[in-house]
């Protein structure tokens, strides 16, 4: 899938198995690190949108190796039903348009955290370009329904009064 080898690539950079692979552990220590390492991919898991995601950790051993096993059920990929962004389309007037497809997140896109992060931040930057230097882009609130299996996207937004520079 699309989204493998990011999130291979992120767990790999946190995971406590990678970090002390070189280091001598006993039984109890591989556990303790299997399973700080299936609450890491469960919650990687969570951020790109599978939030019924589930992770067990399995350790065996034979004569030769120790296997690490960590067998992940991603569950149903949570879409957004609805994108907000609040007090945008008021104040902004005849850019509103042009400002909200500046923030890349829409409705029926998975439910992923560095995509809204991302968004805002793309929304900041399209609103001091087009003269709202006060603009001001709130905390989001994402409230997840998982009966649904959907999520509600509401981002406060106040552009604030058009500024223009004066002559230089």
């Amino acid at each position: 899938e699309a989204v493998a080898p990011a999130l291979l690539e992120q767990f790999r950079k946190s995971s406590a198995l990678e970090g002390d692979r070189k280091k001598i552990a006993n039984a109890a220590q591989l556990e303790r690190r299997a399973r700080a390492d299936s609450d890491l991919l469960a919650e990687l898991l969570r951020s790109q949108g599978f939030f019924d995601a589930s992770v067990t950790p399995s350790v065996e051993a034979d004569s030769a190796a120790i296997r690490v096993t960590l067998t992940a059920e991603p569950g149903t990929l949570y879409r957004f039903e609805t994108v907000d962004l609040e007090g945008l389309d008021q104040a902004a007037g005849a850019d509103a348009a042009a400002l909200r497809s500046a923030f890349a997140v829409k409705v029926g896109d998975p439910v992923d955290a560095a995509a809204v992060i991302a968004a805002g931040v793309a929304l900041q930057i399209a609103l001091g370009q087009r003269g709202f230097a006060l603009a001001r882009v709130g905390e989001k609130d994402i409230e997840i329904d998982h009966e649904k299996r959907v999520a509600r996207l509401s981002l406060p937004v106040s552009p604030g009064p058009v500024q223009q520079f004066g002559e230089i």
